[in-house]
């Protein structure tokens, strides 16, 4: 099999005035800058790299061109560009041989001869004189773009939405550049299916081309086959003017459901092709049936039958500056997102379709994914060019994604329902048939099964309302509405919700903004934070609104008087909103189905809305929502005069024979009260329970009667496999097994004053894995304990550690920033562990080496 020559080295690249050279001919002694330049990447990442900064609006100002100087192979070869940010032409040698108008689809040329000295060149035409250029009127105008006519470019939002984290747009070779030898020695064009059935059975169909293959007279008839798992099955063929052309399908007679992380496993079975003796890897599939269910207004997604509570956040590219697909940091951040709980991840209609490695490692990890096509806010053209440039997009996008069980939902765009209602357009006069037709039929036919919705949000009229269909939430948040409005909404799905700027951990505040001195106030930290267009106000005011209500804590004083505490402050208070809103939405008896967060990774350094940060480090509400969105979780709701709720839910395959104990804790130095009950949960299934009834009596534990002063200050609830020895700080030997979970519930509030001592201590040791572990305890009730530790993440954090409380935490080597430099493996960690409620961080303790 022919390997592809990947073209990733020797690229620069120049930026001259738009128009000023037609050709490559114009380069040869131009007085122009070239720099190196990474590809895949982008301008912006070329200058990066270069320890240069570029102002934003040259990057559409310009004409940007690249090339490359190479020795050919040799012979005939398939151009593959396989992603350029976005008017483009391509000379090889010399000789123009393409034009793209999309930075989302592929360019590909046959060439001829591919030998000796070679020369690539490629233009980014500049877009400000395309956006300059008289055109129709859309129906209806937005201030969520910076310019109107930005509808008519197949480009990126990304970098050009006013008041989003100031992130440049992209312009350049984004995607690899690859030369694929004509030999017949290479599949192309490789189109998959999994569906299940007939009976516990699967069958896959595929489709692929190899180029410059010729097919030999007088074969043996089983010359070509397809080979999955221990099942053959022949292919037919058809001679091409390039080559061969092989499609066909393969029954298993049995097969394991893929399911989503939460709930099961993730199967996956490789695909051959046999042609002419040689193998061919296709590709993998996995087998799952995936439906939606809208009966009274709601969006249910139903994997293998089975109801999925879809949690997860949106996704945006893990490095929004060059772009790059695959990679370390990809694969980082999307174990991030399996480690916190989350099995859905959406890719919003800014950003910019992933590659090939973001969803085969969703299909992995056990991610579902929400795909929206490259469409947000603005009025498609009603021209026949664009729609159908926009539906061959769209078509080749989506016929290659159809192997993956990842793919649950495609959506034809972002927010142009919503835009367009807002506007004041009647359902009639929106109507958009790209979305609501062609696209719906592309989707029909490349990925059967998969649920199609034109637009998000959708599904109610007008489509933005919050108890019906797909919604964006943004009532606890940016429309400043109290915690409760969570289910006074009757969210169904959120597509979006929250957004909330929260600070990053203080090594990425040092590493980044300067320190925690210039946070809140300096111009490059408020580039990060997030600002609807047309605001005053920013999202960083949105969570001192929450300080100041919820906390009774003047948000300006807390920075004046101590701004890393300020900091600290604005992580805890997104830190319980994020808690108390999921906690409602996945209670049992709730309306809604499913919420992402907006969004999973900060797009620059600062207080942006991701749950990581820029640095690639978990925040606070990161391990808030960990727990509340674990397979088997804890959840407490207080009810009001109804008690406090307790929620077992376990979306496990497995039934759960558990122990819950309740302690009632007074004054924060102790339980006063303890008792504990049997419960069993079943498989994807859920028990729920009242405090009061554990406790076998009434008691005013949610201090809702105030019949007297309260009399207990949290309610520490512990689920434990049945028969499973409580958690201690060990003395040596193997440690008892950690809960299963823990909620602690705090009935006056999360503003309680600060302790002067309250035996919070952290010690380090080499457990039996050879690996670091913390064991972290109080004696009195420490309210969310942070554990910072150079060069290491903490398994947990931000959490409350009721009086007497044990926790031990695993220790892993942290795999970005300065703290990846400082992590050695033998000393101990140094750190310290710190509650909101404490006057300052205590230092961890530690002896002894770890190898």
């Amino acid at each position: 099999m022919s390997a592809a020559v990947k073209l990733d080295q020797g690229w620069e690249c120049a930026g001259v005035p738009a128009g000023s050279w037609s050709a490559p001919e114009d380069l040869v002694d131009a007085a122009a800058e070239w720099i190196p330049a990474p590809v895949p990447g982008t301008v912006a990442s070329a200058w990066r790299a270069a320890g240069r900064s570029l102002p934003r609006h040259e990057l559409d100002a310009k004409d940007w061109w690249y090339r490359c100087r190479f020795t050919g192979p040799g012979g005939p070869h398939r151009l593959v560009l396989a992603g350029i940010a976005t008017i483009a032409d391509v000379w090889f040698n010399g000789a123009h041989v393409a034009r793209s108008s999309t930075m989302h689809r592929p360019v590909t040329v046959t060439l001829d001869d591919v030998s000796g000295p070679c020369e690539l060149v490629v233009r980014c035409a500049a877009l400000a004189p395309l956006l300059a250029a008289r055109r129709p009127r859309p129906r209806w105008k937005t201030n969520l773009v910076e310019h109107q006519q930005m509808r008519w470019l197949r480009t990126s939002m990304l970098g050009r939405i006013p008041g989003w984290a100031d992130v440049p747009p992209p312009v350049g070779l984004w995607r690899p550049v690859e030369m694929c030898a004509i030999d017949g020695g290479t599949a192309a064009d490789i189109r998959l299916r999994a569906r299940c059935g007939p009976g516990a059975g699967g069958t896959i169909e595929v489709r692929f081309t190899l180029p410059g293959a010729v097919h030999v007279p007088g074969s043996a008839e089983g010359w070509a086959n397809l080979v999955a798992g221990e099942v053959t099955a022949p292919l037919q063929w058809s001679e091409t003017s390039g080559g061969l052309s092989f499609r066909g399908a393969v029954t298993l007679p049995q097969v394991d459901r893929w399911w989503p992380h939460t709930h099961g496993d993730q199967p996956c079975y490789e695909v051959v092709g046999q042609v002419g003796g040689r193998s061919l890897p296709l590709g993998r599939v996995g087998f799952r049936d995936v439906r939606v269910e809208q009966d009274g207004g709601a969006f249910r997604i139903v994997v293998n039958d089975r109801p999925v509570f879809c949690r997860g956040a949106v996704w945006f590219p893990a490095d929004p500056v060059s772009l790059a697909a695959g990679g370390e940091d990809e694969s980082r951040l999307l174990d991030l997102a399996r480690r916190g709980g989350m099995n859905m991840l959406r890719v919003p209609g800014t950003s910019v379709y992933p590659g090939d490695a973001f969803y085969d490692r969703c299909d992995e990890l056990g991610v579902l994914v929400w795909q929206d096509c490259m469409f947000a806010f603005t009025d498609p053209p009603d021209d026949e060019a664009f729609q159908a440039e926009a539906v061959a997009e769209c078509r080749q996008i989506l016929a290659s994604l159809g192997s993956h069980p990842s793919l649950a939902v495609v959506c034809g765009n972002q927010e142009v329902e919503e835009v367009a209602a807002m506007a004041g357009l009647d359902r009639e006069r929106r109507a958009t048939p790209l979305f609501d037709k062609l696209l719906a039929g592309v989707a029909a036919e490349e990925v059967p099964g998969v649920h199609y919705v034109p637009s998000n949000p959708w599904g109610s009229d007008p489509p933005f309302r919050m108890d019906a269909g797909v919604c964006q939430y943004f009532g606890v948040g940016g429309y400043l509405r109290h915690p409760e409005d969570a289910r006074r909404a009757g969210v169904r799905f959120a597509s979006e919700c929250l957004a909330m700027s929260t600070p990053p951990e203080p090594a990425t505040i040092e590493e980044h903004c300067g320190g925690a001195q210039r946070a809140g106030h300096d111009p490059e930290w408020k580039r990060g934070v997030h600002r609807d267009a047309g605001r005053s106000w920013d999202m960083e005011d949105v969570r001192a609104h929450y300080l100041r209500t919820l906390f009774g804590i003047d948000p300006v004083q807390a920075r004046y008087e101590d701004a890393e505490r300020a900091l600290e402050l604005g992580r805890a208070v997104n830190a319980w909103l994020a808690e108390s809103v999921f906690t409602e939405w996945r209670r049992p008896g709730s309306t809604c189905d499913g919420a992402l967060v907006l969004a999973l990774s900060d797009l620059r350094p600062g207080a942006g809305w991701g749950l990581v940060d820029a640095a690639g480090r978990p925040k606070a509400p990161w391990y808030a929502l960990r727990r509340v969105l674990a397979p088997v979780a804890l959840l407490a709701v207080d009810e009001g005069l109804n008690g406090v709720a307790l929620h077992v839910l376990n979306d496990r395959p497995e039934p759960l024979a558990a122990e819950l104990e309740v302690a009632l804790v007074a004054r924060g130095s102790g339980a006063v009260e303890r008792a504990d009950v049997l419960l069993d949960v079943p498989a994807a299934g859920s028990r729920s329970i009242g405090v009061e009834e554990v406790l076998d009596g009434w008691r005013d534990v949610s201090y809702a009667f105030r019949f007297a002063p309260p009399a207990y200050d949290a309610v520490v609830a512990t689920l434990r496999r049945r028969g499973a020895v409580p958690s201690a700080v060990p003395t040596g030997g193997a440690a008892a097994a950690e809960p299963l979970a823990e909620v602690v519930h705090l009935p006056l509030g999360q503003a309680r004053p600060v302790e002067a001592d309250l035996g919070l201590e952290a010690t380090a040791r080499c457990g039996p894995d050879g690996r670091w572990h913390l064991d972290v305890q109080t004696r009195r009730l420490a309210q969310w304990v942070t554990v910072r530790v150079d060069g290491h993440q903490a398994s947990d954090s931000w959490f409350h550690l009721p009086p007497g409380g044990r926790r031990t935490l695993e220790l892993c080597p942290e795999r970005t920033g300065a703290g990846a430099r400082a992590s050695t493996a033998g000393a101990p960690p140094r750190g310290t562990v710190q509650a909101l409620n404490a006057p300052a961080p205590v230092p961890i303790k530690g002896t002894g080496t770890c190898r």
